[in-house]
């Protein structure tokens, strides 16, 4: 019989419009208002802003599968993608409704399935890869000026709509790999972060993650 192990569901609500200060120790790992260093989170001061389109209230939640070997990380009616292996949840951040897991050898990862709207840099008429290109250009900048570290694409699709790409500042020993992704108007983004791995087996699994997913059809 398959045995699947149900770890938690959440019910997550929609942003707000709010202004937002403050600075919250965490992984390593961009979300929505945030740009990171490796010991803290500072979220932008700014406005969300709720003009283009209306937020809808989700419902997360995270199933290991033994038979298949595999973590299914859901977030109705947005979608859900699969980790290969077994993850546990950890730090989930209100903000950016980003969820973090670790494995069981202590490698991070962190996930976010968000509304495009949710970000600001979102404009109705732009596309898929359109957005995939504006959230890196938004967040590779900031990496650029503010810590001086290089933020090189390493692979970039154009039809499944992703960019992988790379945080490097060997001076403050950062060294972080993200995969943006875009369809049907909802943004995936996958964080990995280890030295156990090397370069290949880093992007096969931000690949394996995103290409795993299932997308909703709330956003377009």
């Amino acid at each position: 019989m398959k045995k699947s192990k149900f770890t938690e569901t959440q019910i997550v609500a929609s942003p707000k419009n709010t202004l937002i200060e403050n600075i919250i120790p965490t992984i390593p790992y961009y979300c929505l208002t945030m740009k990171t260093t490796p010991y803290l989170t500072l979220l932008l001061f700014f406005t969300l802003s709720c003009s283009t389109s209306k937020r809808i209230s989700t419902i997360e939640s995270s199933t290991y599968d033994e038979v298949s070997n595999q973590t299914t990380y859901s977030v109705l009616p947005l979608g859900s993608v699969a980790l290969p292996g077994e993850w546990q949840k950890t730090r989930y951040n209100d903000v950016s409704n980003q969820q973090n897991f670790l494995s069981a050898d202590s490698i991070p990862t962190a996930i976010a399935i968000n509304q495009a709207s949710f970000y600001p840099f979102y404009k109705p008429h732009l596309t898929s890869h359109e957005l995939v290109r504006a959230m890196y250009q938004w967040d590779a900048q900031y990496f650029a000026e503010q810590l001086g570290a290089k933020t090189p694409i390493l692979l970039e699709d154009t039809t499944s709509h992703f960019i992988l790409w790379q945080i490097l500042s060997e001076p403050k020993g950062i060294d972080n790999y993200y995969l943006f992704g875009c369809e049907n108007g909802i943004i995936f983004t996958v964080y990995i972060h280890t030295t156990k791995w090397d370069l290949k087996e880093k992007m096969n699994f931000l690949q394996t993650v995103y290409r795993s997913k299932t997308v909703g059809n709330c956003c377009n």
